[in-house]
């Protein structure tokens, strides 16, 4: 190994490799240093010493550098300082124990990572650190400024779910945080923004608190509300709206039957037995003849058939199906048997009843009747019970369903029986509409007036929310700012609060979110 290759500004005097490290003696080149009060350059050496100092691991061993600095004379006589030690300000910095490069190492380890796993992910390599060093680490890291923004997002993020939350604030055009407050009250967001006056555009969620914080901190700000949001407390009514109607689950157990014999007479025929495949051949060959030019008359004879058969071939468009009806000895009594059953009477009984009104057969052919009389009946029953699910039928409202036959036929009939939904897709159609096309004031108050026509209590509510926050609805139409930056960055900010198990203060939490790696 050349391990001169990796410090090529300095002489490699000796080195010493161990099991668990490597030893380097290094001198440097330059033969004068500028001092660092003057600037003056001086070749006058006054003493020489030995500095430790450590380097990034090399093949996972831990490097120590040895290395023989010089102290020189500084030959300006205007100068205050008249001994000075030589700097290597490339390589570390001034009574630094670490290279430039491994504090850079550690530091992205102590910024990605909890202290506890940087711990042990800096053991591996080579350059154990304690965690509490790694938190020193970034509690003296300087945040870069955030300049004069212009356009920011804020959201709120949970210090301690359902008990404290603080605000972020993100530059929505570097797509960066450059803000975490400890709370979300209007005091503390005014204060933020009256020291930031940059800022010309602000998007937020329908919070009252940030809305009241931005007008007396930023009153000339632009306040977009964020879309996401709207769509998302539209959603919510229309969830509040649904469970009010429908507090368990929803049935259409009286409308089943009709729909599997609709979905049925839909599905595809049987295939055809031997003999109705030749009864649709002569069909075939009967039309064949007649649409050539052929008299009905011609027809009858050629193929021997009547009259009204030929008429019945020439409107047929598929092949007929034969069904074979089938009749049972009991079927006369049927009426009289189901009563009993209703009635939960046995079958030894039902067969005395039938027997005085005249059944002839034996007790164990009425008992196999009755056993499927009785499994058909279960089948209708199981038949007649339809449960549509919630989460469908939202889906369907907001025409994110692409709905099968069967489900079809179901949101059908549920509309018929509960008309509202009628008005309430429409109403949801024309808020998509709205937000994603036509992008007008006229158009939003349109859409206003239908949804306080309406009949749905939830939908009322959602309208006065808008009527209360209109301004920064409007806005919402015209601008294309929101604020899927800022919960992208509160998402991270979760995960960073996790990592170090919830227990980071705010300051050094702020460092963590806040810091940008060059």
């Amino acid at each position: 190994m050349n391990l001169q290759s990796f410090y090529q500004d300095w002489t490699l005097l000796s080195y010493k490799i161990n099991p668990s490290d490597i030893q380097l003696y290094l001198q440097a080149h330059q033969t004068s240093k500028p001092c660092p009060s003057c600037h003056t350059l001086s070749s006058r050496v006054h003493s020489r010493y030995w500095r430790a100092i450590k380097d990034i691991s090399i093949l996972s061993l831990s490097v120590h550098l040895h290395v023989r600095s010089r102290k020189f004379f500084c030959d300006n006589t205007s100068c205050d300082q008249r001994i000075f030690t030589e700097r290597q300000e490339k390589w570390w910095l001034p009574y630094a124990r670490r290279t430039n490069r491994l504090s850079s190492f550690l530091k992205q380890l102590g910024f990605t990572l909890s202290a506890e796993t940087a711990h042990k992910v800096s053991v591996s390599y080579g350059t154990p650190i304690s965690p509490d060093s790694f938190l020193y680490l970034i509690r003296k890291e300087e945040l870069p400024s955030i300049g004069s923004p212009k356009i920011v997002g804020i959201d709120d993020w949970a210090l301690r779910k359902r008990h404290r939350y603080g605000s972020i604030i993100c530059n929505l055009q570097t797509r960066k945080p450059i803000a975490l407050l400890p709370s979300r009250t209007v005091e503390e967001v005014s204060e933020w923004l009256k020291a930031h006056p940059s800022i010309k555009i602000i998007t937020r969620d329908g919070s009252i608190e940030f809305a009241k914080g931005i007008r007396e901190g930023c009153p000339s700000a632009i306040q977009i509300t964020d879309r996401w949001h709207l769509f998302h407390n539209l959603s919510q009514k229309v969830e509040q709206y649904i469970k009010r109607l429908f507090p368990h689950q929803i049935r259409l157990s009286y409308r089943l039957k009709r729909i599997e014999e609709k979905v049925d007479s839909l599905r595809s025929l049987p295939s055809l037995t031997e003999g109705e495949k030749k009864k649709w051949a002569l069909i075939q060959r009967v039309q064949a003849r007649y649409k050539d030019g052929c008299k009905k008359a011609d027809v009858i004879r050629e193929f021997s058939i009547d009259r009204k058969t030929l008429n019945k071939y020439l409107q047929l468009t598929c092949p007929p199906k034969i069904i074979k009806a089938s009749f049972h000895s009991a079927d006369p009594y049927r009426s009289t048997i189901v009563n009993l059953l209703q009635k939960r009477a046995t079958i030894p009984h039902i067969f005395s009843v039938i027997k005085q009104q005249g059944y002839d057969r034996s007790f164990s052919t009425l008992s196999d009747y009755i056993t499927k009389l009785k499994r058909k009946r279960k089948q209708n029953v199981s038949v007649t019970k339809v449960h549509v699910s919630k989460l469908k039928l939202q889906a369907y409202l907001w025409s994110r369903l692409t709905p099968t036959r069967k489900d079809r036929f179901i949101f059908d009939r549920l509309f018929k029986v509960h008309k509202s939904f009628y008005q309430l897709k429409r109403i949801i159609q024309g808020f998509q509409h709205l937000i994603y096309h036509q992008k007008n004031e006229q158009s939003l108050m349109d859409w206003l007036s239908n949804a306080q026509k309406s009949n749905i209590n939830e939908i009322k509510q959602f309208a006065a929310y808008i009527k209360t926050d209109i301004e920064a609805v409007k806005h919402a139409l015209f601008y294309s700012w929101s604020n899927g930056i800022v919960e992208g960055n509160v998402n991270r900010l979760k995960v960073i609060k996790r990592q170090m198990y919830g227990r980071a203060k705010l300051d050094l939490l702020s460092k963590k979110v806040l810091y940008q790696f060059p």
